[in-house]
């Protein structure tokens, strides 16, 4: 009797273990976009019920490659949306790149998945309506979710610190290269200075405004 309440105990435990290590789920979405803006698919809104801000989704796809010979089709491209009303796109998703329109996110070439979590309010909205997709070039596989992954840390970006090394060295090959100028006798040691200052004042600007 002692033996059967240990072995019930110990497969009870095991049943726990298996369930809290399966975090993941899958939707098989297995839908080609095609390039005309006419297709679509949707996921219902129970495959995001058990999910939140910190789930990381995988949306899988192959690309077709045939569109990099044909002009004014050539790129690949999701659009996920809210499926209610207008189906209104979510552009606020953290992780995958918004193409240069700001309407869809970038399929790359050469990739075949694109990793990203879901802010509060357009979760909540998940939860309610559902997603739908579009899309151009891309056949969409799966929509996968995982509640014990982390989003990758982006890449790194060159400091202000960096940028100001460059600007001294800048400085300092404008002095080496000094020259007279013909026409009037004074050297261009000024000159070539300032033009180093500017264009690398230029550059730290720009740094600290995409920063």
């Amino acid at each position: 009797m002692k033996m059967t309440k240990i072995l019930a105990a110990s497969a009870a435990a095991a049943v726990a273990v298996s369930m809290f290590a399966v975090s993941t789920a899958a939707y098989d979405l297995n839908k080609d976009l095609k390039t005309g803006w006419s297709v679509s698919t949707t996921v219902p809104a129970d495959e995001f019920e058990d999910t939140t801000t910190d789930t990381v989704w995988t949306l899988t796809y192959t690309i077709d490659d045939s569109l990099a010979e044909k002009d004014g089709h050539n790129y690949w491209c999701v659009k996920p949306m809210i499926n209610d009303t207008g189906w209104p796109f979510i552009s606020t998703l953290v992780g995958p790149t918004l193409s240069e329109n700001k309407d869809t996110y970038v399929c790359a070439p050469g990739t075949t998945e694109i990793k990203f979590t879901i802010p509060a309010e357009e979760l909540e909205h998940l939860q309610t309506a559902g997603m739908a997709f579009m899309g151009h070039g891309v056949t969409l596989g799966s929509l996968t979710y995982s509640n014990d992954e982390t989003l990758p840390a982006p890449a790194e970006t060159e400091t202000v610190a960096a940028v100001e090394d460059t600007t001294a060295s800048d400085v300092a090959a404008a002095t080496e290269t000094k020259t007279d100028n013909p026409a009037t006798g004074v050297d261009d040691l000024a000159g070539l200075t300032m033009a180093a200052l500017v264009s690398a004042g230029v550059a730290v600007l720009s740094r600290k405004h995409r920063a």
